[in-house]
């Protein structure tokens, strides 16, 4: 029996074209509530299985099984690639299964396609939310679907055409009829020496302009890029962003294009040093040379590769269980959040530290801060040895720039609305972090928050989600400050 348990830090959508069809595989959370089972389901024109993190998924005992488990597991690895951080979600001897996890999970009848629509509303949430910056050189050969990167090129285009005028430039040339207005030298000329020909200044859209052909190359991949059709609301999707692009390609007919190599190397020049006229197009450019940087190591996988095709749309599990966090008191008047404070430390060699989370009540009466670590994995009564050294450190860190912290705490995924609020505060580790630092006891707390499940993924804006983890949490910190 050939199997495969999804162990790396993302979730998401991998489709592997094989010589029977497109087969598509759902990574689901390991905090959803529901559990499906991994048989291959019919879906449209393609075929589903439905994987969960950390969990062991059996395959059909065939000769085709073996290489179907290859290739998942090879484009496993591969897409780890993509997030820096962390890439293994934690070891069971620290956070691992047992019986009564087994019970609270359920598994239920589903439709394959509500599933994948689910996943993909996760990842768009993140890619919308996120506040990485795109580095051009960050995502080769990573065969990640380029949906989100499209759209956002699209967009920012089709809102720059509008202004094109800005971009046109004033020249001076000898013309056989009156353009713009006559330069003062031109009128010297008609009386010094009359001519056909007259000195004329006017604006004018050069559309052999590099940045321009660029933009029409990144526009020609777009629209030449095609999806196997197997998933109806992701062929929709980017069906339309296709659309898009040849429709505005259309518009701008008259601009040639770059070949693909050309194209980089001018997004380089440009990306070093953009014209003035041009700066309008600042933000585009980077996506421009993503688009096309992707397209060039696509081709060359394309003459070299003897996989299967494939493609995913995924996002790392622990940095979106963060961006969930942070995002729910986004609008919150009552707290100010900062992200990924760094902090000054013993930490040679292992890189800087940084919080998570470092919320601050706007009230003059309360000056305290939480230091909150977003961690994804399940909750422990007693968390482990390295977190408690972890969340030590980071408290003495931070007591050592100014006034010690109002509470430490690790909030961990839950799966439903009872296993949240069960024993909310768990092990309260005050004396664990205390006395040491300004002879103060600064509470180490344990919070549970539930994870987004599919009933609250209709939409990727998880608009109602984020209201009541924003209400989940100011309930915890009202409970828990010093």
């Amino acid at each position: 029996m050939q199997s495969i348990e999804p162990n790396h830090d993302f979730l998401g959508l991998i489709g592997i074209e094989f010589d029977d069809g497109l087969r598509l595989y759902g990574v689901t959370p390991r905090f959803w509530y529901q559990k499906y089972s991994p048989e291959l389901y019919p879906l449209e024109q393609a075929s589903v299985r439905i994987l969960r993190q950390k969990e062991e998924a059996n395959f059909d005992d065939c000769e085709f099984a073996e290489d179907e488990r290859r290739q998942v597991e090879k484009n496993i690895e591969r897409i780890k690639l993509n997030y820096n951080d962390q890439d293994i979600l934690e070891e069971d001897n620290q956070d691992g299964k047992t019986e009564a996890d087994e019970d609270s999970v359920l598994e239920i009848d589903f439709k394959p396609e509500e599933v994948l629509t689910n996943l993909f509303n996760l990842c768009e949430f993140y890619r919308e939310n996120q506040k990485e910056e795109l580095f051009v050189d960050s995502e080769f050969s990573s065969n990640r679907l380029p949906l989100f990167l499209y759209e956002n090129f699209v967009g920012k285009l089709e809102a720059n055409t509008r202004e094109l005028r800005r971009t046109y430039r004033s020249v001076v040339e000898q013309v056989g009829a009156v353009r713009g207005k006559i330069t003062t030298r031109g009128m010297m000329m008609m009386v010094a020496r009359p001519s056909p020909r007259i000195e004329c200044e006017f604006e004018t859209f050069d559309v052999r302009a590099p940045l321009y052909r660029v933009m029409m190359t990144t526009l020609d991949v777009i629209r030449s890029s095609h999806l196997p059709s197997g998933f109806k609301f992701l062929d929709e999707r980017f069906q339309q962003i296709c659309r898009r692009g040849a429709n505005l390609r259309m518009k701008l007919i008259e601009i040639p294009s770059f070949p693909l190599a050309s194209a980089l190397r001018e997004c380089r020049i440009l990306r070093r040093r953009l014209p003035r006229m041009f700066k309008q197009f600042e933000e585009i450019i980077p996506l421009a040379e993503q688009i096309l940087r992707n397209e060039s190591e696509k081709q060359k996988e394309e003459e070299s590769e003897k996989d299967s095709p494939w493609w995913h749309i995924t996002a790392p599990s622990s940095k979106l269980w963060e961006l969930l966090l942070e995002k729910s008191l986004e609008d919150n008047s009552n707290y100010q959040v900062e992200s990924q404070e760094s902090l000054e430390g013993p930490w040679e060699g292992s890189g800087q530290k940084n919080i998570d989370l470092c919320i601050q009540p706007t009230s003059t009466d309360n000056n305290g801060v939480f230091l909150v670590d977003a961690k994804y994995a399940k909750k422990k009564d007693i968390p482990s040895s390295g977190y408690q050294y972890q969340q030590f450190f980071y408290a003495v860190a931070w007591a050592a720039k100014g006034p010690p912290p109002s509470a430490m705490a690790l909030v961990h995924p839950a799966s439903n609305e009872e296993e949240e609020k069960m024993n909310p505060i768990s092990y309260n580790l005050v004396g664990k972090i205390s006395t040491l630092i300004n002879k103060g006891e600064i509470p180490f707390k344990l919070w549970t928050i539930r994870f987004p499940q599919p009933e609250d993924l209709e939409k990727s804006n998880l608009v109602d989600y984020l209201s009541e983890t924003n209400k989940r949490l100011e309930i915890l910190m009202a409970e828990n400050q010093v």
